[in-house]
């Protein structure tokens, strides 16, 4: 006999990756310390439209999941450019603290959890080479010069500027999100390991207690019976 399996009841609220993003664009105007009028203003030149304050007003509504606004690919890159941000900052998922799940097609009823999310945005061991290598095609700093006729060359300086040390963002960005996520607190994890640090330099430089030297015991000399 079939028996209905009941749905397991949802624990903790979740937000789709719109959700995040339309969270982290409210974010990103507190930041700012714009009104919603001075953020549609600075993102219109690079949207090609000025955005209406009741426009500015959905796309933070829709973080409390009425009518969730959908942001393209295009928006994105005028939303980093207007707000001086990376676009990683629009991707990136609520603090596990917060308790909120990553709604997707393949996600549980109480969603993914955002480490996942944070993966996707950072990549992992197992996937950033390729990113990386990706990263790496591009060139070297490139210079601009003028060839005149008689063979003279006229520097004119760097043209474009190397992207490569940015890799090394993104490892400190991974490695600091391993730390955090071993340790708790990084801060805290610091301070612990400081006193523990002191209090073994405290122990190194205490002069050792010296035991008194134990007497040899004297050894009984056997005597032969009379």
């Amino acid at each position: 006999m079939l028996q209905s399996m009941a749905r397991r009841k949802q624990t903790r609220p979740t937000h789709t990756v719109n959700q995040v993003i339309a969270s982290n664009v409210a974010k990103a105007r507190m930041l700012r310390g714009w009104t919603q009028q001075e953020a549609a203003d600075a993102l219109a030149p690079y949207l090609g439209t000025k955005m209406s304050t009741a426009s500015f007003s959905a796309i933070e509504r829709s973080v409390d999941g009425g009518r969730v606004r959908e942001f393209d690919a295009d928006e994105l890159f005028a939303f980093a450019r207007g707000f001086g941000l990376p676009i990683g900052w629009f991707f990136t998922p609520p603090s596990p603290m917060d308790d909120i799940g990553i709604a997707a097609p393949d996600a549980p009823v109480d969603g993914l959890d955002p480490h996942i999310l944070m993966d996707a945005l950072l990549g992992t061991d197992e996937t950033i080479d390729e990113w990386r290598e990706l990263l790496l095609s591009w060139p070297l700093i490139s210079h601009r010069v003028r060839r005149y006729d008689d063979g003279r060359v006229e520097y004119l300086g760097r043209d474009d500027p190397d992207v490569h040390p940015r890799l090394d963002l993104l490892d400190d960005l991974r490695a600091g999100m391993s730390i955090r996520e071993a340790l708790g607190d990084v801060d805290e994890a610091r301070h612990v390991l400081l006193q523990l640090a002191d209090l073994l330099a405290e122990l190194a430089s205490e002069p050792s207690e010296k035991k008194p030297a134990s007497k040899p015991k004297a050894s009984r000399s056997k005597t032969e019976p009379k």
